[in-house]
């Protein structure tokens, strides 16, 4: 079996020896076509024996001219190196890019801005919504928990009336009944010839760092045998002294002391239960 390489330029077959090959590492010139190549690349046998390898001719069975496959120096190896193969594409070339982009004309280009411009003036019409959007949401905010802003931050407490007085509702504040202990609490008869006028008395304590309102009292009379006479619950303005204003709350850590005048008829109660309970908000 002999040799044999192929030119790539002009596909012409050449039979090839070792010596040939290991001159110049493989790479020879086409006496053909002139190209340098690298016969390592493609080669293959051939069952056509019996051609000298140092006159290598090409194997095609027409009639054409021999050529000579010759080793090529060592210049003209450097030279080879720097020419590029005019058969080989390279990657950009071999890839697919798809159309080539269009040029666009003034009318696209106009269209273009416009429609740049509109989607700016659309997201500032978004912004613009959003951001009154968050105010409302902290206006009602503001309004809904007015209680509890007034007595966190008692320096707002005078804009937020402002603001009620404006919109006619009223700061109240918050209603903590459990941060409130009865401290102290005793039920007398005002008048011995009067025993259905009685008089209860009861001090009480705001144990919270802050302002709270006045609670509700759920005032239970009873008997002797601790039995239920009479229940009823007071509000703020029913036990308040007059022209205390029942806005101002029980200030923080601080003790006030509250009294009910009660007609009690012929009930003739012994003794009394008081609860501490929150007060609605008108």
């Amino acid at each position: 079996m002999a040799m044999v390489t192929r030119c790539p330029t002009c596909n012409t077959v050449f039979r090839v020896g070792p010596q040939q090959l290991q001159a110049q590492q493989g790479m020879v010139r086409c006496g053909r076509c002139m190209t340098v190549f690298d016969g390592f690349k493609a080669l293959s046998t051939a069952p056509e024996p019996g051609m000298p390898e140092a006159a290598p001719e090409p194997v095609t069975e027409s009639a054409e001219p021999t050529f000579k496959l010759e080793p090529v120096s060592a210049t003209e190896l450097a030279a080879a190196a720097t020419v590029p193969d005019p058969a080989a594409k390279s990657v950009d070339e071999a890839r697919d890019f798809g159309p080539a982009p269009e040029q666009l004309t003034l009318e696209d280009h106009l269209f273009l801005e416009e429609n740049r411009s509109a989607q700016a003036r659309h997201a500032r019409l978004w912004a613009v919504g959003a951001a009154i959007l968050l105010l409302l949401l902290g206006a009602q905010a503001v309004y809904v928990y007015r209680g509890e802003l007034a007595a966190y931050y008692p320096v707002s407490r005078p804009y937020l009336t402002r603001m009620c007085d404006a919109l006619r509702c009223t700061v109240f504040l918050p209603q903590r009944p459990r941060l409130i202990s009865i401290e102290a609490s005793d039920l007398q008869a005002n008048d011995a010839a009067q025993p259905s006028l009685i008089q209860v008395t009861v001090t009480v304590r705001n144990h919270a760092g802050y302002d709270l309102g006045y609670p509700a009292l759920d005032l239970v009379l009873t008997n002797s045998r601790e039995h239920t006479l009479a229940r009823r619950i007071f509000l703020p303005r029913d036990y308040l002294e007059p022209g205390r204003d029942a806005r101002a709350g029980i200030p923080a850590n601080a003790e006030i002391t509250m009294r009910l005048e009660l007609d009690t008829g012929d009930l003739n109660p012994a003794g009394f239960r008081l609860d501490l309970l929150a007060a609605p908000t008108p």
